[in-house]
């Protein structure tokens, strides 16, 4: 099954730049790029990874009906009850990768000194 097409068509609506893709993927730009060519076959885990990147699943760039961009929000409950709850348009999801791992890197920052606010004030604590 050729689906290089549909991944290339949702990266681009999502204005993802190839080059951070293979970067996600830890391949060079030219394997990347022979994947969305589909000069190159590729795992299920590749494709898993590439649809987590876009913000999908991997049976989205399997059967894909229309380039679209956005976030969906799948949910599933113990009734039995799943679906498509949200369908975001317009989110540039490499500027929300972007603000998340800045996000990680201030909480990293606020660890060492609120355990240096904890013991300046002789509070006790531990895990």
């Amino acid at each position: 099954m050729k689906i290089g097409n549909n991944i290339s068509q949702i990266r681009i609506a999502q204005r993802i730049e190839k080059s951070y893709m293979a970067q996600e993927l830890k391949i060079s730009l030219e394997e990347y790029e022979a994947i969305e060519n589909d000069e190159r076959d590729i795992t299920l885990s590749t494709l898993a990874t590439i649809a987590n990147l876009l913000s999908l699943e991997p049976s989205d760039l399997i059967k894909l009906d229309k380039p679209f961009s956005g976030i969906r929000n799948y949910f599933f409950n113990h009734n039995g009850n799943s679906g498509v709850n949200i369908h975001v348009q317009g989110v540039d999801q490499e500027k929300i990768r972007k603000a998340y791992k800045e996000l990680y890197a201030e909480e990293l920052n606020r660890i060492p000194k609120l355990e240096k606010l904890l013991r300046q004030n002789e509070i006790e604590f531990g895990f």
